[in-house]
């Protein structure tokens, strides 16, 4: 198991985090954010009890005290529930209530919200505002490394999320990819590494642990908003920012503006498809481009691309750790990252998890050089009456190939394949001209008899994928 508290020691005179806030900018060492996830502890335990029995959710912002109550809860035992702040409050209190949480740790503003339910809340201020006690925490042992830790929401696409049980192996029993010899660097180790994903997302919290274990520094804005600004004077090595950063990132290159990055020689994504095109900005700017791929049942890393300007259209290669398998089209996973399983869905688990092998449910295939791409979802298939299979995920990157197209849906509508589009109105006509071209080099059952336009964005999960 990896000594993450050790390492924290170790590195106690580095800064592990810089926060960005203008001329109130600030650093902090390994050394206090130990410290400070020690005192966290001390003021948990007098408001919370007994932490080893609890289940404690955080319905909170981005920022550096998430990151102490996360590693202060988990070394404490707690199974932690973080809840993302960007669902509906339906949704919300239905993960509560389905995740069986004790506890839930709040902004203020958002305490009342919840009052309702069955469970005691405590407000962030509160927590922070007290610095009285100290409680010294251990990381780990190998004897723990099948105890739940920690229980991640999905953010599906379809249906009602589901209860993601990692145990505490999955999370710290093998050290995950960070870079590989593809990237701009010669070793992870002291990076500075800007990160805007957040920590509700399985993404966010491997990348704080994974920049840990490196000894890196973690930038983080105190508000996100201020992206462009907080970078703009800072020598930052990487970025590991969302999908929707990306957008505002390819438009301030292509504005001239490309100090504003924090002069990133590598930036990294995950959670949702990038178009080709905004991975190619990136490559003719001469920042290197890499995309993560894994899922909260895997605990983050299936997969990772730093080679994307001879392998554009993949997700990369399998983690070392990780033993990828195609099985009927679909792409399935071994590794020490798989979940426990659904939490009180038995029926799911015993679905999506195999004799130990996670199905994914995405569809694709590994190349000769081992490198994996996606070519759809199986739940999302389309099953026309003539028993052709159509992909939607296939269709809409054809689609996407249009440069007026801003996003898309394939659906399909008595037995025939439609799609929905979101683009300026200015340009329909051309993209009608354009489907009415590809339909010429589709097979009949594949072609898109009817189009429709909408006036705005698609609903999305909190991993900016398009709901269906």
């Amino acid at each position: 198991m990896i000594n993450f508290l050790g390492l924290c020691k170790q590195y106690s005179d580095r800064y592990a985090f810089k926060i960005l806030d203008g001329d109130h900018s600030i650093y902090i060492s390994y050394s206090d954010f130990y410290n400070d996830m020690g005192t966290c502890a001390a003021v948990l335990e007098k408001k919370i009890g007994n932490m080893q029995e609890k289940r404690v959710g955080l319905y909170l912002d981005t920022s550096y005290e998430y990151l102490v109550l996360l590693g202060a809860l988990l070394f404490s035992r707690t199974v932690v529930v973080p809840l993302n702040k960007r669902e509906s409050i339906e949704n919300i209190c239905y993960e509560i209530e389905k995740a069986d949480i004790t506890d839930l740790i709040v902004e203020d503003e958002n305490a009342s919200e919840f009052s309702h339910l069955e469970v005691k809340i405590a407000k962030k201020s509160d927590i922070f505002s007290d610095k009285s006690g100290y409680v010294e925490l251990n990381d780990f042992s190998d004897s723990e490394r099948n105890r739940t830790s920690l229980m991640i929401f999905t953010s599906g696409t379809t249906g009602k999320p589901k209860g993601v049980m990692l145990t505490a192996g999955n999370i710290f029993e093998y050290q995950k990819t960070m870079f590989d010899s593809n990237s701009p660097f010669d070793s992870c180790d002291g990076l500075k590494v800007y990160t805007n994903f957040p920590f509700y997302h399985i993404g966010g919290i491997i990348g704080w642990i994974t920049n840990i274990e490196n000894g890196c520094t973690t930038y983080l804005s105190v508000n996100p908003a201020n992206i462009l600004m907080d970078l703009e004077n800072e020598q930052i090595d990487s970025a590991v920012v969302t999908p929707a950063a990306l957008k505002l990132w390819k438009k301030t290159i292509k504005r001239g503006h490309i100090e504003r990055l924090g002069h990133a020689k590598l930036v990294v994504t995950a959670g949702a498809p990038v178009d080709l095109d905004t991975v190619e900005v990136f490559l003719q700017n001469g920042i290197s481009f890499g995309q993560f791929y894994g899922m909260s049942e895997t605990c983050g890393n299936i997969s990772f691309n730093f080679d994307c300007k001879n392998h554009l259209r993949s997700v990369g290669r399998a983690d070392a750790m990780v033993d990828v398998m195609i099985i009927d089209d679909e792409i399935c996973v071994r590794s020490p990252g798989v979940m426990q399983g659904y939490y009180k869905d038995e029926e799911e688990t015993k679905n999506s998890l195999i004799d130990g092998v996670l199905h994914t449910g995405d569809l694709g295939y590994v190349d000769d050089d081992g490198y994996i791409y996606i070519t759809g979802r199986k739940k999302n298939l389309i099953i026309l009456s003539g028993g052709e299979n159509v992909s939607p995920e296939e269709l809409e990157q054809l689609v996407y190939a249009c440069s007026f197209v801003k996003e898309c849906k394939v659906f399909d509508k008595n037995d025939r394949i439609c799609i929905e589009i979101f683009c300026d109105e200015a340009n329909r006509e051309d993209i009608k001209e354009y489907i009415s071209e590809l339909n010429k080099k589709l097979p009949i059952y594949k072609r898109i008899y009817g189009i429709d336009f909408r006036n705005q964005e698609f609903e999305k999960t909190s991993s900016g994928k398009i709901k269906r």
